[in-house]
C-alpha cells in the first residue's frame, strides 16, 4: 500500500479511537465501525495501529459521497461569495450598522475583518455629507441599480459615485424610509377614498 494511503488510514483510524475515548459513538458507528471493532483497535499499541493502517486496504475503504459533495461545494461556493461580498462592502468603507444590519456580524468581527483586510485605520470619523449635486447622483444611482441584491446595490452606488459606504448607508436609509412611507401615506389614502 502506498505511504500517503497508509497515512490516511492511520488518521482514519486514531480518529476513531479518539471518537471512542470521548464516547461519540455516533461519529463511529457513521464511519462503518463496530463499537468492538475499535475497542480492539484502541488496545493495540501504536507500532501496531501503524502495522493495521498499512493492511487498511483489506478492511477499510474511504469514499466520498457524491450527491453530499456536490450540495456542500455549492453551500461552500455561496459562503465564499458571500464573504467576497462582505469584504467589497468593507473595502468600500461600509460602517458597522451596515454590517450588522445586512449580515448580522457582531463589532469584534467588523473589527478583525477589517484588520484582516488592512482596512483597520481606515474610515475614521464622521463622513462628508454628500453636497446636493452628489446626492443626485447618488438617488439616480440608486434607482439604476434597482432589482440587484441590496449589498449588491449599495456596491454599485459606492463605486459609480466615488462615496464611501459610510456616507452613503445613512442617507440611502433616510430616503427609503422616506419612499415607504409615502407610498404607505397613498395605499391608505386609496382605501379612505369614497
Amino acid at each position: 500500500m502506498p505511504r500517503h494511503d497508509s497515512d490516511l488510514a492511520y488518521h482514519v483510524l486514531m480518529y476513531a479511537i479518539h471518537a471512542l475515548a470521548e464516547g461519540d459513538l455516533k461519529s463511529i458507528t457513521k464511519m462503518g465501525f463496530t463499537i468492538d471493532e475499535i475497542q480492539q483497535i484502541s488496545q493495540l499499541p501504536a507500532k501496531s495501529i501503524k502495522h493495521l493502517a498499512r493492511l487498511s486496504d483489506h478492511f477499510l475503504v474511504v469514499t466520498p459521497n457524491h450527491d453530499s459533495f456536490t450540495r456542500i461545494m455549492a453551500h461552500v461556493k455561496q459562503e465564499l461569495a458571500q464573504d467576497q461580498l462582505q469584504d467589497e462592502l468593507l473595502r468600500l468603507e461600509a460602517p458597522i450598522t451596515m454590517m450588522q444590519t445586512l449580515y448580522g456580524m457582531s463589532t469584534a468581527e467588523y473589527l478583525q475583518r477589517h484588520t484582516l483586510l488592512g482596512l483597520s485605520s481606515r474610515g475614521a470619523g464622521r463622513p462628508r455629507h454628500p453636497s446636493e449635486e452628489d446626492q443626485v447622483s447618488i438617488w439616480e444611482s440608486w434607482l439604476r441599480s434597482e432589482g440587484k441584491l441590496l449589498p449588491e446595490r449599495y456596491i454599485q452606488v459606492a463605486e459609480e459615485t466615488k462615496q464611501p459606504l459610510r456616507a452613503l448607508w445613512s442617507l440611502l436609509q433616510a430616503w427609503e424610509s422616506e419612499r415607504v412611507q409615502r407610498n404607505t401615506k397613498s395605499t391608505t389614502n386609496k382605501f379612505l377614498t369614497p
